[in-house]
């Protein structure tokens, strides 16, 4: 009985999935018609229309006030002089107050997008792995069971989910507190461009990325890779509204020869481990676009089909991890954010790494069974790699789990 129920459950969302990827402009308008239900204050937007900006009519009401009805010239002119005060004073006025509904309009604006871009980009990512990895093309590995294909599915959604609902969160939290000027939310806002255009062609020109397979309809590449495009296209033009390109490039340049631990006035003791599992995540974000395979399976573990298009979140967790490495302008709300997703991510990756080591899926080191090198051999066959990769996990999600965010910054 729970193997058919399972049965079931697949395959309604097996149908589900399906019938939103032969629909894609009624899908996406449903996702953001919930997003909007579900993000907070979004229907405030009318309240910014009706800021306190002083219209002409009372403008005169005010001045008939201020001018003195009296018949000397004397009278006339303090009455003038009293006028044109009180006159620059309600314009420098209504300038402050017209500024502050702007920029609160702007923030709660940015908010409601990181929301809905967050929301539509996961979709986009746990529908491509549910087609890439619900079955396996290779006819040596037509026999896996769903445990199998279940727990490589489970794999994909591990760190990349955490993690990037931590990026986005964390971005909507600078946004509504109008600090995406930060250097935190400048990095963050980079790396969700870069990884966003990363899944964009990927999910255009799988062949590519997945070793020659193609796996998806017509429909899942436009819907998929237009997700990820635009939100990768709004955040490189948030990131670009508060620096130059070549304050970008220089930020790039001063971040990759600054890996090492910062040492700070507060005795920042995880800055060290931040540091390495940042210059590991970094290193395993190049790796499987150069190697060939066994070796691009390291370390999402997710075969020729998925490894390189998962480099994306690769990426997004070394740039996590370099903003809790430096630890300057980013409040504790936005610190404890990204730690917890970071913790997160790194505990249920190393949990299923763990699961396929002891033999869950078919056997392995404890259980009996030859599952573990008969339907992983890219894990096997490159041990050192696979070692390294654990251990840089392990690290992070010590340093992530052992940290104290502070109670300096707003909150």
């Amino acid at each position: 009985p729970d193997s058919l129920a399972l049965s079931l459950l697949v395959e309604t969302i097996h149908h589900i999935i399906m019938r939103m990827m032969k629909q894609p402009i009624i899908s996406t308008v449903i996702v953001c018609c919930i997003a909007l239900r579900s993000i907070p204050n979004a229907d405030s937007f009318s309240s910014f229309c009706y800021k306190s900006v002083p219209t002409v009519t009372n403008f005169r009401g005010s001045a008939s006030k201020v001018i003195p009805r009296v018949g000397t010239s004397h009278a006339k002119n303090n009455g003038l002089s009293s006028y044109y005060r009180t006159r620059t004073q309600m314009s420098s006025s209504s300038s402050g107050e017209a500024s502050s509904s702007n920029k609160s309009y702007g923030g709660e604006r940015d908010s409601i997008i990181y929301g809905i871009s967050g929301m539509l980009s996961a979709i986009a990512w746990i529908a491509t792995a549910y087609v890439a990895l619900s079955f396996h093309p290779d006819p040596k590995f037509a026999d896996c069971t769903m445990r199998h294909n279940l727990l490589t599915m489970s794999q994909a959604f591990a760190f990349p989910l955490p993690v990037g609902w931590a990026t986005f969160e964390a971005l909507r939290h600078g946004a509504r507190k109008h600090n995406l000027n930060s250097k935190t939310s400048r990095r963050l806002n980079l790396g969700v461009a870069v990884a966003s255009f990363w899944l964009a062609a990927s999910s255009a020109f799988p062949r590519a990325f997945a070793f020659g397979y193609d796996l998806y309809s017509p429909q899942h590449k436009v819907a998929s890779s237009v997700t990820h495009a635009a939100t990768g296209l709004y955040a490189m033009c948030v990131a670009l509204r508060y620096s130059s390109p070549g304050r970008i490039v220089r930020g790039l340049l001063d971040s990759l020869w600054n890996f090492g631990p910062t040492i700070t006035s507060d005795d920042h003791r995880n800055s060290s481990m931040y540091a390495t599992g940042a210059a590991g995540l970094f290193y395993f974000t190049v790796q499987p676009i150069v190697s060939k395979y066994p070796l691009a399976t390291i370390p999402s573990i997710l075969g020729k089909r998925l490894s390189r298009p998962a480099s994306a979140f690769t990426l997004l967790g070394a740039v996590v991890a370099y903003c809790l490495k430096e630890r300057k302008d980013d409040s504790s709300v936005i610190r404890a954010t990204l730690r917890k997703g970071l913790a997160a991510g790194t505990l249920a990756h190393l949990c299923l790494i763990f699961m396929k080591i002891i033999g869950v899926d078919g056997g392995g080191l404890i259980f009996p069974g030859r599952g573990l090198w008969e339907v992983y051999p890219a894990m096997v066959n490159v041990p050192f790699a696979a070692g390294v990769s654990f251990a840089v996990h392990a690290i992070l999600f010590f340093g992530a789990w052992t940290d104290e965010d502070g109670a300096d910054g707003d909150e």
